[in-house]
């Protein structure tokens, strides 16, 4: 290791050396602020030696190793650290070179600091400061004066080099004389370079002192640390021709998930669930990831990355694997946020892509996961997919081996604990009776769904004219109160914004409060959805009755027809009864709490103790208390046994699911 101090202007202005910013570097990612804070450094400093103060800046250190070189080409000085603070000044350089031009110290400043003058020809090795493959093309061409295409104006290169440009034209219009900003300025920026001898000494590894030197300040991301792994340690024509086969196509198909990607990836593989990828995981989940591929060979498990990210992409916002149907499944099932269950569907479609599954089996599989994960949706349940989703990658051989590849996947789906259940009709009917179906965050997907099977059209679900209507309104008219009866103001209050009482409609605000006639001719003549019209303008009046009708046809119609179950699982429990089962208020925090039944919200308990609640002036027991209302409601059935905590509901979340959310922990 050789220590020097010398001044950044120093550094750059030999012709036998090139700077090499290494693959596995960031991008550059100085922020116009930044840059503003350096210019200022650089004025302060000129201002400060003009007036004979004699004063240094200390711009941090340098760190780098030489690499091997051609004959005759310049030396190669990898930098491990420093990347940000030369490219930055490389960039003001270009602006004030531009600025000055070739009669006013311009050209000095070009052949001096920004290109190797004794190279001919190899813009690589011409160009002083060579960058990272994402940034050269921008870097170079302004290096090298040349028109920059729209896209590489847009990168972080350009836009700072503009930053330059502007402020030092502004003080060029001044009485500011620009190369003193060289003079007093940067030639008293000073740095402290360490040469690091990697082939003499084993304790000088540029992978260990790149990660150590990366420890403090903005971390690196998961992808930042998996690439350096990869790609730090091979020689750098390797790590060039690797990134550029291999890490530069996974940045460009999957921009901004990166390091979602590694994680998923690595569940994938070895079908277990890990951390979120988050700044405060990423470096645990690094250190997993070079115990999971250890033995791996880089250049395979970097090819291997790269095909896994392309199948990726398709999951995403945009993306496409090129047949239709499976396109859809997999946009409704990001409408459902199931991010959780990436790794898996990376897993199905992978097996795919071998031809292990086919076109109709793969439509199967995820037709068969939409439909378990809206009705999961339906009643809010998200509790621990983070931990469960990813052990599904285990079931690919399973599912491979049998015919009936959608029979099969509701068989596993039914198989997971209660709190992730496939919900059966029963249960959904009972919740679909009540539910505020109104403020739900699906709900003209679900709406889209009837009536794409009604009418085998799929409306535009980000249509804004495409809105869900209150057939009775929130206001009532006299005509509508006439029509509801002297109880009009309970049915309004029950019934406004359940299944039954909502439509998908274009233009909702011509209705309004409109009369229910005049409603019904707006479905029939000018609306071409048949959900406004299903089970709505067969009715002369609509009040109570015709709500409550509506609901059970609407709810019908959903669960049997849009989505469907085996019909063995209709009115069965969906879930493994193996699992153990703790309940207690206290542990939810809920004493002293009001708490709902869930098939009738009228009904209303107060928490009273960690296993108790007070309902009518008296104390009862969760399961008691539940059967006691059944019976009121003619709803007992013949075992007469309930497990009370799946029948009452705190701020909308039944309360099993709340005890065994945070017994798992909840969904990422």
């Amino acid at each position: 290791m050789k220590a020097l101090a010398l001044n950044v202007l120093s550094m750059l202005s030999s012709h036998d050396v090139t700077f090499f910013i290494p693959p596995y570097q960031r991008n550059y990612e100085w922020t116009t602020e930044q840059c503003e804070i350096f210019l200022n450094d650089v004025k302060t400093t000129c201002q400060l030696n003009a007036e004979g103060k004699n004063t240094e800046h200390f711009f941090g250190t340098i760190i780098y190793f030489k690499a091997k070189t051609a004959y005759g080409q310049p030396d190669k000085l990898v930098l491990i650290d420093g990347q940000q603070r030369i490219t930055t000044t490389m960039l003001f350089l270009v602006a004030l070179r531009d600025i000055l031009g070739t009669e006013r110290g311009g050209k000095f400043i070009d052949s001096k600091f920004l290109k190797n003058n004794s190279v001919d020809g190899d813009e690589e090795h011409k160009v002083k400061l060579k960058q990272v493959e994402t940034d050269w093309g921008a870097y170079k061409k302004l290096i090298l004066a040349e028109k920059l295409s729209d896209d590489e104006k847009k990168s972080a290169v350009y836009r700072n080099y503009k930053y330059f440009l502007t402020k030092l034209s502004a003080d060029n219009r001044g009485s500011v004389n620009l190369t003193d900003f060289i003079e007093n300025g940067l030639e008293k920026f000073s740095v402290v370079t360490i040469e690091l001898e990697p082939d003499k000494n084993k304790w000088e590894n540029p992978q260990e002192i790149f990660e150590s030197m990366n420890s403090l300040g903005k971390p690196l991301s998961l992808a930042d640390l998996v690439r350096n792994y990869l790609l730090l340690g091979m020689d750098p024509e390797t790590q060039n021709e690797l990134y550029s086969r291999y890490w530069t196509p996974i940045e460009k198909a999957i921009p901004g998930r990166l390091s979602d990607f590694i994680r998923d990836y690595m569940q994938y593989r070895e079908c277990q669930s890990f951390l979120k990828a988050t700044e405060r995981n990423y470096k645990e989940l690094y250190s997993l990831f070079k115990k999971i591929f250890i033995s791996a060979d880089a250049k395979s498990l970097l090819e291997d990355l790269s095909l896994c990210s392309k199948i990726y992409s398709w999951l995403l916002p945009g993306g496409t694997c090129g047949n239709k149907e499976i396109d859809r499944l997999l946009e409704d099932l990001g409408r459902m946020n199931v991010t959780t269950a990436y790794s898996f569907f990376l897993a199905v479609l992978c097996a795919w892509q071998r031809g292990e599954f086919n076109d109709r089996e793969v439509v199967d599989i995820f037709d068969a996961f939409r439909i378990y994960t809206v009705r999961r949706r339906i009643l809010g349940l998200n509790a621990a997919e983070n931990k469960s989703f990813p052990l599904l990658t285990k079931y690919i051989l399973d599912l491979r081996t049998v015919s009936d590849k959608k029979e099969r996947m509701f068989e596993i789906l039914s198989d997971r604990e209660s709190n992730l259940r496939l919900p059966n009709d029963i249960e959904l009917s009972r919740y679909l009776e009540t539910m505020n179906f109104y403020n739900f965050a699906h709900n003209k997907f679900i709406f889209s769904l009837i009536e794409e099977s009604l009418s085998g059209s799929l409306p535009e679900v980000e249509d804004k004219n495409l809105q869900i209507e209150r057939i009775m309104p929130h206001t009532l008219n006299e005509t509508w109160i006439r029509e509801l009866g002297e109880d009009y103001n309970s049915v309004r209050e029950e019934l406004e914004n359940t299944i039954g009482n909502l439509t998908l409609i274009h233009n909702k605000t011509e209705l309004n409060n409109r009369t229910f006639a005049e409603k019904k001719k707006f479905y029939t003549e000018r609306d071409d959805l048949l959900i406004a019209q299903s089970w709505i303008v067969d009715q002369d009046v609509w009040n109570e009755d015709a709500i409550r009708r509506r609901t059970a046809l609407v709810t019908e119609y959903l669960l049997k027809t849009v989505l469907p179950i085996p019909d063995r699982m209709r009115t069965t429990n969906n879930f493994s009864q193996n699992q153990k089962f703790h309940f207690s208020f206290k542990d939810l925090d809920l004493i002293g709490e009001e708490i709902r039944f869930r098939d009738d919200p009228s009904y209303r308990a107060i928490v009273v103790s960690p296993s108790e609640v007070e309902f009518e002036g008296k104390k009862w027991r969760l399961s008691p208390l539940t059967r006691e209302i059944l019976s009121r409601l003619g709803k007992v059935s013949p075992s007469g046994s309930y497990q009370g905590s799946r029948w009452w509901v705190f701020n909308g979340y039944v309360l099993y699911d709340l005890a065994i959310g945070m017994a798992d922990g909840e969904s990422d």
